[in-house]
């Protein structure tokens, strides 16, 4: 979705993220929800070591660029391989991608509360 200046601001359900040479960057919150899933992946982002970089972003940054992933309550930190029919980056997910896939997946086995599950008796 793009936000009154033409810029991406999120997707239908969730925040998009773009990997660039190593930096991760996120379009600014001034039309998106600033979800709990983006900032938690936002301060992964920082203990990782990565840069971390919140702006206006373009659709063709996003078309050009090495990996994209997007964050929300049900995908958790889920990869995009094609944007409009157009592969992003070599088309398989990322490393960036996967490692904070790999941080998040730690951070939440290790924090919150489990989710009780239907018994049916």
């Amino acid at each position: 979705m793009l936000d009154k200046d033409g810029y991406v601001s999120e997707t239908n359900a969730t925040n998009i993220f773009l990997v660039k040479k190593g930096q991760v960057a996120t379009p600014s919150a001034d039309y998106c929800l600033p979800g709990i899933t983006r900032a938690t992946v936002m301060e992964l982002v920082v203990k990782e070591n990565l840069v971390l970089v919140e702006r206006h972003i373009s659709l063709s940054e996003f078309h050009t660029a090495d990996e994209v992933f997007t964050t929300g309550t049900m995908g958790e930190l889920s990869p995009v391989i094609k944007i409009d029919g157009r592969i992003v980056g070599d088309g398989r997910v990322g490393t960036v991608t996967q490692r904070l896939q790999k941080a998040y997946g730690e951070l939440t086995a290790e924090s919150g509360v489990p989710i009780p599950t239907y018994q049916q008796t």
